[in-house]
């Protein structure tokens, strides 16, 4: 079992993508994100392998929670780092510079 553990820039990019969803969707949008979250937090503690790797970087794996939101980690040991939680429609290079 692998323990999860949340970089400060993936819990300020978290919390900016639920802000957003408020704003901008519903409440249902907001829970609906949230429990696709846990989920994948549920299969890191298993089996981080699972997801694809980022072709930029390949220490660093990538999973589009929704259509518009992608969180990137990394592998350490028996530990999975949440890096960032990206919204897609965000200038790719910005990814780069916070990864």
């Amino acid at each position: 079992m692998f323990s999860i553990y949340a970089s400060p820039l993936a819990t300020a990019t978290y919390q900016q993508n639920i802000d957003f969803l408020e704003e901008r969707w519903t409440k249902k949008e907001v829970i609906n994100f949230i429990k696709k979250v846990a989920d994948v937090i549920d299969i890191l503690k298993i089996s981080p392998q699972t997801f694809q790797k980022w072709s930029k970087d390949t220490t660093i794996y990538k999973i589009e929670i929704v259509k518009q939101i992608t969180l990137y980690y990394q592998i350490k040991s028996k530990n999975v780092e949440l890096l960032l939680f990206f919204n897609n429609l965000q200038d790719p290079n910005l990814l780069h510079e916070l990864l």
